[in-house]
């Protein structure tokens, strides 16, 4: 008994029951990201271990591959990402469309958009007709038209289409462009594809389906109230 603790409480050992008890914190995090730091510390720990304190190769090369996957995933998330920060644009979109994503996220869905610069006068949805892209409005105003006549507005930081992209149902109104527009652009297939085989941009793009429409409905009940033309 007395020998085994010996063994137990040598430097190496404990260093290696520290770095397996850092894999189990690892696990039991909440979030992916305190599973990733976790994991990297255990990976640390272990690697020092198996290449210096008490040298074992095979187990440092596993220790250091797992080290060297922690290291890539939080990089991969976070805003020194390949492509440097997010930039003013890309910072927009994250902060008023999908908060909820690290930055890492924001740029896989945004690898898949589109940004681009219309013209006034420019038709974004045609009433009647299937709402091919879901937009983010970067700048400028969009015109919402029933039957000719105006009916609300889309401006800056504001989602247009979603409803069509939630329901695929033909669009309701006509949205045109009332100033010289630059948007974000998903196309409807290539944005269901990704979010079919990411359930962490599915739920947020969701939120932001569902919080943008739930604004608009806020605005329109208040301008009913008074009397005004319901912005959209």
């Amino acid at each position: 008994m007395s020998l085994w603790l010996t063994d137990f409480f040598t430097l190496d050992s404990l260093l290696l029951h520290l770095a397996l008890f850092l894999v189990v914190v690892a696990v039991a995090m909440p979030s992916i990201a305190l599973v990733r730091w976790f994991a990297l510390a255990a990976g640390v720990v272990g690697f020092v271990t198996t290449a210096a304190v008490a040298p074992a190769p095979a187990d440092a090369l596993w220790w250091a591959l797992l080290v060297v996957v922690a290291i890539v995933r939080l990089l991969l998330a976070s805003n020194w990402r390949l492509g440097g920060r997010l930039n003013a644009e890309q910072r927009m979109f994250h902060e008023r469309a999908v908060p909820g994503l690290n930055a890492g996220q924001v740029r896989k869905l945004l690898s898949i958009g589109r940004w681009r610069e219309v013209v006034p006068g420019t038709v974004l949805t045609k009433s009647g007709e299937r709402i091919a892209e879901l937009c983010f409005i970067a700048r400028g105003q969009v015109d919402i038209m029933v039957e000719g006549k105006k009916v609300g507005e889309v401006a800056a930081g504001s989602l247009l289409g979603e409803t069509g992209i939630s329901t695929g149902e033909p669009a309701m109104a006509t949205a045109v462009c009332a100033t010289p527009v630059r948007y974000l652009g998903f196309d409807a297939g290539r944005l269901y594809r990704l979010l079919d085989s990411h359930a962490e941009l599915q739920d947020a793009v969701e939120l932001a389906v569902e919080r943008s429409l739930r604004e608009k409905l806020n605005r329109s009940n208040l301008a009913a109230a008074h009397g005004e033309r319901p912005p959209r």
